[in-house]
């Protein structure tokens, strides 16, 4: 390998490094379905925002309309995928077929994983779900949030929410979990979930400002703000 070669991968290799060391800070909150995250998300970005000389950004819908636009398809034709609503590959078949513009769910999910990224390394944003906690996971200035709730607490969310029976609610949220862990695999592959996370905090025993203040001290302890 001449020197010409080793200077410009030593290069790069740094470049990639400072990008790596200056990416961030990114907050993630994963969910159970049931517990609510929106209202969290929204108060914290204010408070963070009080704390910090640049303003800190709730991302939600911006992902969904980046990874569209990248694949040069309607949100409509990838929205399904966060529910892991996955097409089987003769459905693949017979859509690419029936469609000028189609994306596989495949490849929405690795568009997902890039764009995601991109807002995590740009730093001052709050990613709720989007498999956030583990496509972020390695940046340095994070912090990774998930909150949880007993059964009884989701369904009885869900019910109200939806104005639905408290059977058709357990047969939401069993099938709701199971699709997001399908999600999530994609992007995880054996590694257990409880690694993405570096607190868990319980809805049904802790209040909005409980839940906010809890966070908000974590954070400056990671000096993300």
């Amino acid at each position: 390998m001449n020197n010409v070669l080793l200077e410009y991968m030593s290069k790069r290799l740094k470049k990639e490094e400072l990008k790596f060391r200056e990416a961030g800070p990114v907050i993630t909150i994963s969910r159970q379905f049931g517990c609510d995250a929106t209202e969290t998300a929204v108060a914290l970005s204010a408070a963070l925002t009080k704390h910090s000389p640049n303003p800190w950004n709730y991302i939600t819908k911006e992902i969904l309309e980046d990874s569209a636009k990248k694949l040069d398809v309607d949100e409509k034709e990838i929205a399904h995928i966060f529910g892991a609503n996955e097409k089987n590959f003769l459905g693949d078949l017979i859509i690419s077929f029936s469609k000028g513009r189609y994306a596989s769910d495949s490849n929405i999910k690795r568009t997902l994983k890039m764009v995601v990224r991109k807002y995590a390394e740009q730093g001052n944003c709050i990613i709720v779900g989007r498999a956030g906690c583990i496509i972020a996971r390695d940046i340095p200035l994070s912090l990774h949030v998930r909150l949880t709730a007993p059964l009884d607490y989701r369904i009885k969310s869900v019910k109200e929410e939806l104005k639905i029976s408290e059977k058709e609610a357990l047969i939401l949220v069993n099938e709701t979990d199971k699709k997001r862990e399908l999600f999530m695999s994609f992007y995880k592959g054996s590694i257990e979930n409880d690694d993405f996370f570096d607190i868990s905090l319980n809805k049904h025993k802790m209040n909005e400002k409980e839940i906010l203040d809890t966070i908000i001290g974590l954070a400056k302890s990671r000096t993300l703000i």
